[in-house]
C-alpha cells in the first residue's frame, strides 16, 4: 500500500505553559471535524516516510485517526491511500 499527504489546516489551542491541542480539522472543501480526544502525542515515522514529525493519536467521530505535525515547517497532515 502507498500513502500521500494531505495537508490540512488546523485549528488549535496553545495552552499557557506550553503544549499544542488540535481542536478541528478543516478540509480543502472548509468541511470541518472536531478532534473528540487527543490520545497520544509522539514522533513516530508516517507511512508516506521522508519525515518524522510529531504523530497526534486522535478520535475523530468515534475513531482513532493519525494527525502529523511538522514541526519545523509548522503544518499539519493527514495521510491518505493511495489506491
Amino acid at each position: 500500500m502507498y500513502y500521500e499527504k494531505v495537508y490540512v489546516k488546523i485549528i488549535a489551542e496553545f495552552a499557557r505553559f506550553g503544549g499544542l491541542t488540535p481542536k478541528i480539522i478543516v478540509w480543502d472543501n472548509d468541511e470541518k471535524f472536531n478532534v473528540d480526544c487527543v490520545k497520544d502525542v509522539s514522533r513516530a515515522p508516517c507511512k508516506s516516510g521522508g519525515v518524522l514529525p510529531e504523530r497526534y493519536t486522535v478520535t475523530v467521530l468515534g475513531q482513532l485517526k493519525y494527525l502529523y505535525y511538522e514541526k519545523d515547517k509548522r503544518r499539519w497532515f493527514v495521510e491518505r491511500e493511495i489506491v
